[in-house]
């Protein structure tokens, strides 16, 4: 066998070993989930899933008689999913999320091919501590399906399931813009028409209060503690307090607020604008850039939120190579410890210092990402010849030998 033909065998070798990874981890993880909320201890009232009971539970109409902090799409998948205690609530949550967790997979798979599903699912190993606990792959699994429709052809479902991403959880409207740069007319069109729709009916059902409880988590003040101002806080030694079921520390004045939120949104044009200059374009490395900006302008960030990059952080994965694979595995991997570092207790008690450190750096990554796609000169793209390539177009699904 040639040298060239032995490198196909063991790239094939290591797509393998990726594979029963990451379905195997996957694996263990949805049946420790599962048996821990059928058998094992009552759920604690400060988790997710106790939220999520506490509001299905709660009698009249969700906004109008009680605050809510998620949109009507998640909302919607909360009472359907809450049982009488938390424990079945938790285990009907573990078996909707591995739907969408598979639904991320297939999207991934019918978009940029098989290799992009594997990536996803080795990437997401780290943080597979809270993947079936919480509801954020539901918006995941909308807006990865929503542009894969749309880069094959099918706009108007691929329009229609954006806003249902968006009305699940706000971040989506991060990835518009792709729509925009590819031209994609009919998508965006039902995109808008599906949100203005879906606004009204939700307003009309709901009140006008509704938008600003989800944009304000209940009218939460101060910064989250894993938020970019809040980490920095929290290391300077500021004791947090928990409200409204977050994390908070310091005060957070209306006009700091607002010119984060100015910021995020220079940022995130320049990344998209950036985008539609270079070529051949990509999608993977650009989306984890924007999203990581907005993450990092928020006053509120959990370790759920870094479930919004994982599918994206796999296309990069596949359209580059070289350091941006580095850093989007490091991403990924201090996420997982960070979050194990704030479940232990013994870890979070006995070694304040280090987990700040974690915390620190997880937020040093986000920012790195954007970072390094505005400010890098030499692009390194993947010399795999099945990766998706961006020429012509921002992903064609049939790629050129020279990408």
């Amino acid at each position: 066998m040639s040298p060239e033909e032995w490198r196909s065998v063991a790239r094939r070798f290591a797509l393998l070993a990726l594979l029963v990874v990451g379905i195997t981890a996957h694996a263990v993880q949805f049946y420790l989930s599962l048996r821990q909320f059928e058998s094992g201890p009552p759920v604690a009232s400060t988790t997710y899933v106790a939220r999520f009971t506490e509001i299905a539970a709660t009698e009249g109409r969700p906004y109008r008689d009680f605050p809510v902090e998620y949109p009507p799409v998640s909302l919607a998948v909360i009472e359907a999913a809450a049982g009488p205690n938390g424990n079945e609530t938790g285990a009907n949550l573990v078996w909707l999320i591995l739907v969408c967790d598979l639904a991320t997979v297939a999207a991934l798979s019918f978009g940029w091919g098989p290799k992009t599903a594997v990536a996803y699912l080795f990437l997401t190993a780290p943080l597979l501590g809270f993947l079936y606990t919480t509801i954020d792959l539901i918006a995941v699994a909308l807006a990865v399906g929503a542009v894969a429709l749309v880069i094959r052809g099918r706009d108007r479902l691929g329009g229609v399931a954006m806003a249902a991403a968006i009305l699940a959880k706000v971040w989506p409207l991060v990835l518009v813009p792709v729509l925009i740069l590819e031209r994609k007319r009919r998508a965006l069109v039902w995109s808008g028409a599906s949100l203005a729709f879906g606004t009204f009916v939700w307003v009309w059902w709901g009140g006008a209060s509704g938008l600003v409880q989800v944009a304000t988590q209940r009218q939460t003040p101060g910064w989250e503690y894993e938020s970019l101002v809040g980490s920095v806080i929290w290391a300077l030694g500021d004791d947090f307090v928990i409200i409204n079921d977050s994390t908070r520390v310091g005060v957070a004045p209306g006009w700091v607020k607002a010119l984060l939120l100015g910021a995020s949104l220079i940022g995130i044009a320049a990344v998209w604008y950036r985008a539609s200059r270079r070529e051949p374009r990509e999608l993977g490395l650009p989306a984890v850039a924007a999203l990581s900006i907005l993450m990092l302008s928020a006053p509120l960030l959990s370790p759920p939120y870094m479930i919004w990059l994982a599918p994206w952080a796999a296309i990069a994965w596949m359209e580059r190579s070289g350091y941006v694979r580095w850093l989007l595995a490091a991403l990924m991997l201090v996420s997982g410890l960070m979050f194990l570092a704030f479940s232990s207790e013994y870890l979070y008690y006995h070694a304040v210092w280090s987990v700040k450190a974690i915390l620190l750096l997880r937020n040093a990554l986000l920012a790195a990402v954007p970072a390094v796609y505005l400010l890098e000169r030499r692009v390194s793209l993947s010399t795999d010849p099945v990766a998706p390539t961006a020429s012509g177009t921002l992903l064609k699904i049939r790629p050129s030998a020279s990408s």
